[in-house]
């Protein structure tokens, strides 16, 4: 081993650049090393996951879209309406109801109502009377006991509409037709990377592939890798449990950024090494240097001081003349970190004691309890002194005296609550003056505490109590007039003028428990029992669900004699954090504000851009609102009296609660208005995520 001694150099200076030069060289060559063996398979199993996982989303989003459909179904076919089947739908309810239902889906489909004899009864065609064209289908799914069929590309979902007047009698059987290229909206088409729905029964595609080269669709039950693809395929669950979900991704794609990335690492080994070489260089110089300066510092301190502690360490050149120097600075560094420690001791034993006292303090749940845990902590703390409390105010202020003020919340006052006497030595030492002190805050503060929470409790639990009640002795009483003036409108006994008032008495019994149900949902909100649930959804999917909620509340508005429009200015697809079910309520909300103060006039929904935000505008040319007026509109219980006004009056709650909710997700929630007459725009304000 001596020649290996020779070898290494003995210098600090050489030693220095030569660990230098190697901390940087040899990152460099491991990573090159790593990625040329690991990373492309690396990549591409990286690849694999993530998109099983987009289609996994994907495959459940559409099932859950089927599955719906098929409860939709059968709530439709158990409404008490369907008996008009009995009669060939003569009112055309059915046909309505039907018509309606497939508006609101916004999908591709058919809806039929057939009887017993597979004539159609009802449809969304406006055929009647004749003979259902996948009858022979039906009658083999209602065989085999399934609540589905397949015929050419179309699925079928039916549900049997049982008479609510004779029991176990079957009228006939709704019917829904899905086109299955509703599923293209649910297909991928991206920069090398597209999707397809296939259907191995009868060869159906839906989605786009690429042309270069042919889809070896028998392999569609396992994922395989082509000279240029990466074919993913998973199967449906459920009723479509005949299809497959398949991913094509262009394997340049995949690997494009690890091309890249090789070219760059090898551009940066070349140049990192030269660089390393001339820094490992030039700090081993610079570093060097300072070390000697310390060195000649060091001697200089040493030679009026006498030094006995030494540190070993066997060594040669700069080191060994550094240890000789350091053992002498040591030697001065403990004897001041002895005193440092001693009265950083009696320090840290006096914090340590605040601290505990604290702890036990705030543990107390009575002011009883709370005055003598302190005088107990006291006077184990400090035993030579005698320490008792007093309600009266002190006469003598010549010994030190821990005055207690608390605070009456109601009035914002302080007043005075007690006295804590020390009757032992006169304490004249600052800091245990300040000690003291700081327990005078400590308790005073729990004292404020435990008042404080005695008094929210009682303010909650009123609160809750009230809500309670009047949730069961209001809500209870209207949904039973609710349901008795339903049961009399279906009755076909009365009288126009008659089923006039009942309407009446229903119209009010809703509006009243659309009342007491803002109130419940505010108090709700306010005692944070609302759960949110956060998801990242594009400024496409804002659009799909405003387009929902037009197509809901449109009947409504041409009611009024008024038109909405959507207007999307955003340029391109953004990205927001929000809670869609709270997002639905509030744009409800406000589309219902503003078509309920709009006649015969123009609503108009403005997606865009504003700085950092999402912005939805919904403008209406309604009433309009005073300036003076515009901020208590978001004051509980508000409402603005507007002259000619006949809408009905509600709590007054509609924007407050809407505020709320947007509160919940980081949105915000503005009007703007011009003055009375001039309408008003509402706007909706999400943050964009980076």
């Amino acid at each position: 081993m001596n020649w290996f001694k020779k070898i290494i150099p003995k210098t600090l200076k050489t030693k220095l650049r030569m660990a230098l030069f190697a901390i940087g060289f040899f990152p460099f060559v491991f990573i090159l090393i790593y990625i040329h063996n690991l990373g492309e398979e690396k990549i591409l199993d990286d690849t694999l996951t993530i998109h099983h996982t987009q289609m996994h989303m994907i495959k459940k989003s559409i099932e859950s879209q089927i599955l719906s459909l098929g409860k939709e179904l059968k709530f439709l076919a158990s409404l008490d309406m369907m008996n008009d089947m009995i009669v060939d739908d003569v009112d055309k309810r059915i046909a309505q109801l039907l018509l309606h239902k497939k508006e609101d889906l916004a999908l591709n489909i058919e809806m039929y109502a057939i009887n017993t004899q597979d004539n159609i009864v009802a449809s969304t065609t406006h055929e009647v009377k004749k003979i259902f064209g996948a009858a022979a289908a039906l009658k083999v799914a209602i065989v085999s006991e399934t609540s589905y069929f397949f015929k050419e590309n179309d699925l079928y979902l039916f549900a049997k509409i049982d008479s609510n007047l004779q029991k176990d009698a079957v009228l006939g059987y709704l019917i829904m037709k899905y086109d299955l290229s509703n599923l293209s909206v649910f297909s991928v088409k991206q920069r090398g990377i597209r999707s397809l729905f296939y259907f191995p029964s009868n060869a159906l595609k839906i989605g786009e592939m690429f042309d270069d080269e042919p889809l070896a669709l028998q392999n569609y039950h396992n994922d395989y890798i082509s000279e240029k693809y990466l074919v993913l395929n998973e199967q449906f669950e459920g009723i479509l449990s005949k299809g497959y979900i398949v991913y094509v991704i262009k394997k340049s794609v995949a690997l494009s950024f690890l091309d890249q990335f090789m070219f760059f690492v090898w551009i940066l080994f070349i140049l990192g090494a030269l660089v390393i070489g001339f820094v490992s260089w030039w700090i081993g110089k610079r570093i060097l240097k300072p070390i000697d300066t310390l060195s000649q510092t060091t001697k200089s301190i040493i030679k009026t001081q006498d030094y006995t502690t030494q540190v070993t360490l066997s060594s040669e050149g700069e080191i060994q003349e550094l240890t000789e120097n350091f053992n002498a600075m040591i030697r001065k560094v403990n004897n001041s970190m002895q005193l440092l420690e001693e009265e950083n001791k009696v320090r840290l034993l006096r914090f340590v004691q605040l601290i505990n006292i604290f702890n036990r303090l705030i543990q107390t749940q009575s002011e009883k309890e709370c005055i003598n845990l302190a005088l107990d902590e006291l006077q184990t703390l400090i035993p030579e002194q005698t320490f008792s409390f007093s309600e009266a105010y002190p006469q003598d202020n010549e010994k030190l005296k821990l005055m207690i003020y608390v605070k009456d919340f109601e009035k914002e006052l302080s007043h005075f609550y007690g006295v804590i006497s020390l009757s032992g030595e006169e304490v004249t030492d600052q800091e245990e003056i300040r000690f003291y002190q700081a327990i005078a805050t400590m308790i005073m503060l729990q004292l404020d505490q435990i008042r404080l929470i005695a008094q929210t409790k009682a303010v909650s639990s009123a609160k809750s109590t009230f809500i309670s009640h009047m949730s069961h002795e209001l809500r209870t009483p209207l949904h039973t007039i609710l349901s008795s003036t339903q049961y009399l409108i279906g009755y076909e006994g009365l009288s126009l003028p008659q089923q006039e008032k009942v309407a009446t008495i229903e119209s009010s019994a809703d509006h009243l428990l659309g009342m007491i149900n803002d109130i419940l949902d505010l108090a709700q909100i306010e005692a944070g029992k609302v759960l949110v649930s956060l998801t990242e959804q594009s400024s496409d999917q804002i659009i799909i669900l405003v387009e929902e909620i037009i197509t809901m509340l449109d009947v409504l508005a041409e009611q009024k004699g008024s038109k909405i429009t959507l207007e999307n200015r955003v340029p391109q697809v953004f990205y927001v954090n929000i809670d869609m079910r709270l997002m639905k309520q509030i744009i409800i909300n406000l589309l219902s504000n503003a078509i309920k103060f709009t006649e015969d006039g123009n609503i108009v929904f403005i997606l865009e851009i504003c700085g950092e935000d999402l912005c939805i505008h919904i403008k209406d040319s309604g009433v309009g609102i005073s300036s003076k007026n515009m901020e208590s509109l978001f004051k509980d219980f508000t409402q603005i009296p507007n002259q000619g006004s006949t809408q009905k009056k509600g709590t007054g709650l509609g924007l407050v609660i809407s505020r709320k909710l947007a509160s919940l997700f980081n949105a915000g929630l503005t009007l703007e208005s011009e003055g009375e007459g001039c309408g008003t725009t509402a706007t909706l304000r999400l943050k964009l995520l980076p």
